[in-house]
């Protein structure tokens, strides 16, 4: 079976062609630089499909908006994963609100779980950073959300009255400008302490989990983790192949 997995992120979307079950390509762009739909629409006639899988963390206004234009019988042919499709394969913990656990970190759960029957955590560096422990039972422990490197440096932009970025920027502890020391700061707050998180999870379950590494910002975890870890970058898409079997 051929089928296009779309994953509509905070700051950008991608789109996967699925082809009997293995990823042939993935396609990303940001939702500024084109117009979304006729880009999505451009990108899945290239190839036959049976059907689209979809995965979104914008508001559904937004989303809306994307899709609307799209012809109906594609429209007839699109499925939007929600966490709680996720309950069948992982037990998550969000039990007073599961619609308030994003769905992105519900479906990169589903899909780690199919490949190890041990402990796991995923780290998932986007927009932001999200690391989540599922057990060997499939039961999802709990996690932590983490501001990204960009994140930070948005707020400190915001916060400033001139543009640190006319500033030049040099890799340096000692930094001596304020663009050094907000950038070098952001980037040990956004990726250092990750390596603090994973002690202390490891320490509480007294284990040694597989560490899956996927989003746009994995190689800076990769580069800073102490342990070892898989980098997977389909995890989302190899998720809703899953839930779409």
């Amino acid at each position: 079976m051929n089928l296009y997995g779309i994953d509509f992120g905070h700051t950008n979307y991608k789109v996967a062609f699925c082809e009997n079950g293995n990823i042939s390509a993935i396609y990303k762009n940001d939702y500024n630089e084109v117009s979304v739909s006729d880009d999505i629409l451009n990108i899945i006639k290239k190839n036959d499909f049976e059907k689209i899988l979809c995965c979104s963390v914008l508001n559904k206004s937004i989303l809306d908006m994307i899709i609307k234009d799209f012809p109906a019988e594609l429209k007839s042919n699109i499925k939007f994963f929600k966490s709680e499709d996720c309950q069948s394969y992982i037990d998550l913990s969000y039990k007073k609100n599961i619609t308030r656990f994003g769905v992105d970190r519900a479906i990169s759960l589903v899909a780690a779980s199919q490949m190890t029957n041990e402990d796991l955590i995923v780290i998932d560096a986007g927009t932001a950073t999200t690391i989540d422990y599922l057990d060997s039972n499939k039961v999802h422990i709990g996690g932590i959300i983490l501001p990204s490197k960009e994140i930070i440096d948005n707020i400190f932009y915001k916060m400033l009255d001139f543009n640190f970025y006319e500033e030049d920027f040099s890799n340096d502890v000692f930094s001596k400008n304020t663009r050094s020391c907000i950038e070098n700061g952001s980037y040990i707050s956004a990726y250092g302490s990750i390596n603090n998180i994973l002690f202390e999870m490891m320490k509480l379950r007294s284990s040694k989990p597989t560490i899956y590494v996927t989003g746009g910002n994995a190689q800076h975890i990769i580069d800073n983790c102490n342990y070892s870890t898989i980098h997977v970058e389909s995890l989302l898409f190899n998720g809703l192949m899953v839930l779409g079997s």
